[in-house]
């Protein structure tokens, strides 16, 4: 502001100047024009009373400055002091010797050819018909101009200097107590009464843009809270890639190792399925893609952001769904596994029934036909009743006969039931432990044990044994069945609670069963609350822990 007010000042000092330099020259140079006319009218005068006296004057007259010229009254030239009258055109033509017969002299500025220059002439009729003229070249009152401007000018140029200095100051002056005023003190008493309103204006609109910038820096504390909070990983990019915006989500899920993300993108993360994301999002596309690594699946969502109607960046979202995709996986196995499992039952059923249709079944071979369908048929309806179970406990809803139950009894009844099957295949059961009672539902807790005991004895060895033990603890109750069969290896333990997952598949087509067992009681057990352990090593027996915590 300073320099403006200096600049304003010293323009107008200056401007103000050449103004009066210039009106003083026009004013000096019209007056030296009056003055050279005045002379050349004098010096004619004397000459004119000098040529009456003696007409021989003008051969005989010393050199002067002037030129003089005398036309006879033909308008011929018979004297000229500075050309040859010989030479010289008839002058009745010209402007000052016509107006000099007319009216007895004459002042006229104009051109003239023989002097090539601008010349002040006068003119003086003769009482003979003769015109004197007297002719000064104009040059002569720029010369005298310059003579006096000059000094003027040196003068101007001092002026200008102490105009430079002075306006500095004073530039100074007016913009200090300007400079000092307190923007933010409405009661502050203005140092120029003309500024008053101006200072209310800028007052007011630094109280709004304060205002402004709170809510802003408000807003923006509210977004970076919710986007730190969140579990999806957020990101602004410009065009250019580099990023504007970013939580903690999205540092981690996209496994960059420092804290604080890189300036570019594609730094963050060099993956083909994320950069192919954002490139589509920069053109204007919204774009998801789906990144896996390292054992985890994530969901990459881009979106362009757009302004004037041109994608000037991109939002991109990342989202956990290794869970999701890890569901659907095991989905799309289990509905695999299902068909496959049903399919099997059913071809057996149709193939028979088919031949029997045909009539080329032998009547002594019905009785093993039919037996042959019942078994199938009662496989399949086992199948179809774990899968229902399976279904009812991925819902999640609560149970409806959370009741107590006494662990140790159940288990009681479970072997009862299983006695004979065990006898079958020669395997000893055994009970063992005190009285345990936990809050649950009875049908779950009888099928976890039913489970863990039948699939004990199917893989177990000839003339071997399973042990159910409950024990009552402080924390709560501790089941374990235990037996002395073909164990499981070691890289199948944490496999053996899938879905028609089967240790042994060389025993899948002799060992009756859907391959649920497991899997159901592992949903089961957690639907009440329970952790189960196995403990197994191969061809020594497998021992499986549940643990109920005490409510």
């Amino acid at each position: 502001m300073t320099r403006k007010i200096f600049s304003s000042i010293l323009s107008v000092s200056v401007i103000v100047l050449l103004l009066c330099l210039i009106s003083i020259s026009g004013i000096l140079y019209g007056y030296f024009g009056n003055v050279i006319k005045k002379e050349l009218r004098t010096e004619a005068d004397i000459m004119v009373q000098q040529i009456e006296d003696d007409d021989t004057y003008l051969q005989n007259m010393n050199a002067i400055d002037n030129r003089v010229t005398l036309v006879d009254a033909d308008g011929k030239v018979l004297f000229d002091s500075q050309a040859d009258p010989a030479d010289m055109e008839n002058h009745n033509g010209r402007q000052e010797i016509k107006e000099a017969r007319a009216d007895g002299d004459s002042t006229v500025t104009r051109y003239s050819d023989t002097l090539s220059t601008k010349t002040i002439y006068y003119a003086k009729a003769l009482p003979d018909g003769k015109v004197l003229r007297i002719a000064q070249q104009q040059s002569m009152a720029v010369l005298l101009l310059k003579g006096v401007v000059a000094p003027f000018i040196a003068i101007l140029v001092a002026i200008v200097i102490l105009a430079t200095i002075l306006s500095r100051v004073i530039a100074k002056r007016i913009v200090e107590p300007i400079n000092d005023l307190d923007l933010d003190d409405s009661e502050e008493e203005e140092p120029y009464h003309e500024l008053a309103p101006l200072v209310t204006k800028i007052r007011q609109q630094n109280h709004r843009i304060q205002r402004q910038l709170e809510e802003m820096e408000r807003e923006q504390k509210e977004f970076k809270e919710i986007t730190n909070n969140m579990g999806e990983g957020f990101l602004l990019l410009d065009k250019n890639l580099e990023i504007l915006s970013f939580n903690k989500a999205a540092i981690e899920l996209l496994g960059y190792g420092d804290e604080e993300a890189p300036d570019s993108a594609f730094e963050l993360n060099r993956s083909k399925s994320f950069r192919m994301a954002i490139e589509d999002a920069l053109s204007g596309k919204h774009a998801q893609n789906l990144l896996e690594t390292e054992g985890k699946c994530y969901s990459i969502m881009a979106s362009p952001a757009f302004e004037a109607d041109e994608v000037v960046g991109c939002v991109v979202i990342v989202v956990d769904v290794t869970e999701k995709e890890q569901r659907d996986r095991l989905r799309r196995e289990f509905t695999s596994n299902v068909s496959h499992e049903l399919k099997t039952p059913l071809t057996t059923i149709y193939g028979v029934s088919d031949m029997m249709a045909e009539g080329i079944v032998k009547p002594n071979d019905v009785k093993s036909f039919g037996k042959n369908i019942r078994e199938e048929s009662g496989r399949m309806i086992q199948l179809i009743d774990d899968i229902i179970q399976l279904s009812r406990l991925d819902e999640n809803a609560p149970l409806d006969d959370e009741l107590p139950v006494d662990l140790f009894d159940t288990a009681h009844d479970v072997i009862d039931r299983l006695r004979d099957h065990a006898k079958e295949r020669g395997i000893n059961l055994y009970l063992d432990g005190e009285s345990s009672v936990i809050t649950g539902s009875p049908a779950l807790c009888d099928e976890i044990i039913y489970n863990l005991c039948e699939n004990a004895i199917k893989y177990n060895k000839e003339n071997g044994s399973v042990t159910i033990t409950v024990h009552d603890l402080r924390e709560g109750t501790e089941l374990i069945v235990e037996d002395t069969g073909i164990g499981i290896p070691y890289e199948y333990r944490n496999r053996v609670f899938e879905r028609f997952f089967r240790v042994d598949k060389s025993h899948s087509q002799v060992v009756d069963g859907t391959g649920l067992g497991l899997s159901i009681v592992k949903h089961a057990v957690a639907r009440m609350g329970g952790t189960i352990e196995v403990d197994s090593v191969e061809g020594a027996g497998t021992k499986m822990i549940i643990r109920f915590p005490r409510k």
